[in-house]
């Protein structure tokens, strides 16, 4: 199996038991889940990725760097679990801010679906691979980078250009097995893109309020019974729109011509005592990249005055906090 992928070029799949996952129907339907949790009726609709290409590109990373046979399957389905249109489900469903909610579920997508056949047939332990257990070239806690978290930066519609992805891959180097780098000057670079793309994309207002709309369309078409809370991790963002298309509901028109109406320019962030539309906390992320000097690691912090600077506030404030009015 040979997959085309945007930003590390070909893939090649030689492992059966790789490509039987990838072609299996639970799998595949993560071709139609956005990354990103973007609606076709918002502005932002053109700035989209699917959670499949970036779990082929997680894999990838974990392979390319040596990661042992489990944690690469960890790799390429720690994203199964995620509904139609991705962490927008987090808000309809727990709204702490932590997005955690695709996660707290993996297993029990696993184990009652013919992915978890597949693995249980080739007597993989399945919960190993669920719950992460060792697994820190796929994943660690921020401020660490690790595979899933450089994919999704890099991979970012947003994100860079061809040339500099290729400068930090190469730069990237596997001590202790974790993700380090071996040139501080891409090390900063990872790290200020990751800041920018925190503040002025993910956890942005204009992008937070499209999220909050579409969580509460969602909650309508479950509320009024055109679809089932199961139906939102069985079907994909291209059939749960077509659900809310074709019931044809007044109170969703009104919600999505809101969204359509939007005036960026005049939302305003307002104190918790004023008058606001919507409020929401959302987890602050950040990174503070390890980087290889000499026979040493340290961490960006340790050698960048500023960013030790920045870390110190990120870690004094874990959300994002947000009151705003729609002007």
């Amino acid at each position: 199996m040979v997959i085309k992928d945007k930003i590390w070029g070909k893939i090649e799949i030689k492992d059966e038991l790789i490509e039987e996952i990838i072609l299996d129907k639970d799998f595949q339907r993560m071709k139609k889940i956005s990354q990103l949790g973007i609606f076709k009726y918002s502005f932002l609709h053109g700035l989209k990725f699917s959670r499949f290409e970036h779990s082929i590109g997680v894999y990838y990373l974990l392979k390319k760097f040596g990661a042992n046979k489990e944690e690469c399957l960890a790799g390429l389905l720690h994203d199964v679990s995620h509904g139609a249109f991705s962490h927008v489900l987090d808000i309809v469903f727990i709204d702490d801010g932590n997005e955690e909610y695709a996660d707290s579920i993996l297993f029990e997508k696993i184990s009652g679906s013919s992915i978890g056949r597949i693995l249980k047939k080739d007597k993989y332990d399945l919960v190993k691979i669920v719950n992460n257990c060792g697994h820190t070239m796929l994943d660690k806690e921020l401020p660490d980078i690790a595979a899933d978290r450089i994919d999704y930066l890099l991979r970012d519609p947003l994100g860079m250009n061809s040339q500099l992805i290729e400068k930090i891959t190469d730069s990237l180097v596997i001590k202790n097995k974790e993700f380090v780098f071996d040139n501080s000057f891409f090390a900063n670079l990872f790290a200020y893109h990751y800041y920018n793309l925190n503040k002025n994309v993910w956890s942005s207002v204009f992008w937070t309020v499209n999220h909050k709309i579409l969580a509460d369309i969602i909650r309508l078409i479950i509320e009024k019974g055109y679809a089932k809370k199961e139906d939102l991790f069985l079907k994909n963002d291209e059939e749960i729109t077509k659900i809310i298309e074709e019931n044809k509901d007044k109170d969703i028109e009104m919600l999505i011509n809101k969204m359509k109406s939007i005036d960026y320019h005049k939302i305003k962030v307002v104190s918790k005592k004023d008058k606001y539309d919507y409020k929401w906390k959302k987890k602050n992320r950040f990174v503070d990249p390890k980087i290889l000097i000499g026979d040493k690691i340290k961490k960006l912090s340790d050698i960048n005055p500023e960013w030790k600077l920045k870390l110190e506030y990120f870690k004094k404030h874990l959300y994002f906090e947000y009151y705003v009015r729609l002007g």
